[in-house]
C-alpha cells in the first residue's frame, strides 16, 4: 500500500512543482509570462500537468522506485540521495528529447543550426525537469521509503 501511495504522491507532485514555478514566473512577470493573464497561466499549468503526470508515473515505475528501493536495500535511507536521483531522472526526458532534436538538425544540416539560445532553452527545460523530479522523488520517499523505515 505504501508503494501505491508513493506512486500516487510522486505523480501528483510533478504538476504541483510546475504550478509553483509557473505562478512564481507569472508573479515576477518573466519572459513569456509578462503581460499574461492568470487564466492563460492556469491553462498553461493545466496543459503541462496533463503531460507531466503520466511521464512522472512512468519514470517512477520504470526507474525511480526501483532505484530508491535498491538504495534502501544497500542501507541508504536518507532523502538526499533519493532527491538527487529524482533530479537526474527528471531532467532525463528533456535532455533526451532536446538532444534528439538538436542531433537530428545537425545530421540533416537544418537551417538554422542549434546555437547558444537553443542550448540555453534545453538547459532551462532540463532544469524544470530536475525541479519536478526532485518534488516527485521527495514525495515518493515520504510515502514509500520513510514509512518503510518506521517500526
Amino acid at each position: 500500500m505504501r508503494i501505491a501511495l508513493g506512486l500516487l504522491a510522486s505523480t501528483i507532485a510533478t504538476p504541483l512543482a510546475i504550478a509553483v514555478v509557473w505562478v512564481a514566473l507569472w508573479y515576477a512577470q518573466v519572459e513569456w509570462f509578462e503581460g499574461k493573464s492568470i487564466q492563460a497561466v492556469v491553462e498553461s499549468i493545466r496543459l503541462y500537468a496533463m503531460l507531466s503526470a503520466p511521464v512522472a508515473l512512468f519514470i517512477t515505475i520504470a526507474a525511480g522506485g526501483p532505484i530508491a528501493h535498491q538504495l534502501v536495500h544497500r542501507g541508504h535511507r536518507g532523502a538526499v540521495k533519493c532527491i538527487l536521483i529524482g533530479a537526474v531522472l527528471g531532467a532525463l526526458p528533456f535532455l533526451l528529447f532536446e538532444g534528439y532534436i538538436m542531433g537530428t538538425n545537425l545530421l540533416l544540416y537544418v537551417t538554422p543550426s542549434p546555437n547558444l539560445d537553443t542550448v540555453l532553452t534545453a538547459v532551462r527545460w532540463a532544469g524544470l525537469g530536475s525541479w519536478c523530479g526532485m518534488w516527485s522523488a521527495a514525495a515518493y520517499w515520504a510515502f514509500a521509503i520513510r514509512q518503510r523505515s518506521r517500526p
